[in-house]
Formats: structure tokens, C-alpha cells, sequence
């Protein structure tokens, strides 16, 4: 379990990076459109295409972040009405829910990603290969249900009532 913790920790630190390089690279996609769009009166035919695909490796990347972090949004009406065991009981449920929909999440993004390589799909203004747009999809599924796995085994030792160590932020998913 050590060892996938740790691997848990570099591919966090990894989808950091690569989120907030997208977020960056976005805002100032979007910022130099407006600019050239509005100042310039010379509106820039791509950015739209670039910020939209940016903003897709942002989402998947930096939602694995906070799932791993648990700082998603959590809804705590029924849960915090129970005993403890069972809202342990829901919280380990609730892992299983994500990592289950996560592997779902990865086959049919894989398959879109095999379609879009065997049609030799390009996008419309960039004419690249939507492959590198849809590989988010899959790589933040993986990284989603690696880290609902690893909170899953860390809640499930610590056992009800306590907390899981090295749980990240206060939400619980």
C-alpha cells in the first residue's frame, strides 16, 4: 500500500502541474483574444478551439486533485443524520461508487480516443488529431479512480470514527 501511496503522490503532483499549465495557458489564450478581438479588431481564428481543449485538460486534471483532496462538493443531509459506522459504511461506499464509474469513465474513452486514431479525426481550425484532445478524458478517469482507490484503502484501515491519514482537505466524498 506504501508504494501505491507514493505513486498516488507523484501523479497528484503531476495533475497539479499539468492543470494549472492548462488554466495559465488558457486565461492568457483567452485574454490576448479578447485583446486582439476588441482592440486590434483582428480576432485570432483558433483560440476559441485552444482554450476550449485547454480548459478540458484543466477540468479532468485538476477535478483528480481535488477528488484525491477531497474538496469536491459534498452533500452531508443523510450522512451526518446517521451513527458513525454507518457513515463510514457511506463514505467507503461512495469510493467504490467513484472508482467504479471511473473504469466505465476510462473503457469508453478509450474506445473514443481508438475511433477518433482510426478515423484520423482532426479538430476544425487546429487540425490535429483529436486523440490529444480526448486524452484527458481517460488519463483523469485513471487518475480519478486511483485516488477514490487509495482514499478508499486509507478510510477503510483507519476504520469508523477515525481519520484516514494523510486524508487531504475536510470534505468527504
Amino acid at each position: 500500500m506504501a508504494t501505491l501511496l507514493r505513486l498516488a503522490a507523484i501523479l497528484e503532483g503531476a495533475a497539479v502541474i499539468l492543470a494549472a499549465v492548462a488554466l495559465g495557458v488558457f486565461t492568457t489564450v483567452v485574454i490576448v483574444e479578447v485583446i486582439a478581438r476588441y482592440a486590434l479588431n483582428a480576432p485570432i481564428f483558433w483560440s476559441n478551439e485552444v482554450a476550449t481543449y485547454l480548459f478540458i485538460y484543466a477540468v479532468f486534471f485538476g477535478g483528480s486533485v481535488a477528488l484525491k483532496r477531497k474538496e469536491l462538493m459534498d452533500v452531508r443531509l443523510v450522512r451526518e443524520r446517521c451513527s458513525v459506522p454507518a457513515q463510514w459504511v457511506m463514505g467507503l461506499l461512495s469510493h467504490l461508487i467513484i472508482l467504479g464509474f471511473s473504469l466505465v469513465g476510462i473503457i469508453y474513452a478509450g474506445l473514443l480516443i481508438l475511433t477518433s486514431y482510426r478515423t484520423g479525426t482532426v479538430s476544425p481550425a487546429l487540425e490535429i488529431p483529436m486523440l490529444y484532445v480526448y486524452l484527458p478524458i481517460p488519463l483523469g478517469f485513471a487518475l480519478m479512480g486511483l485516488f477514490s482507490l487509495t482514499n478508499l484503502l486509507r478510510e477503510a484501515a483507519a476504520g469508523p470514527g477515525r481519520p484516514a491519514p494523510d486524508s487531504g482537505g475536510a470534505a468527504s466524498c
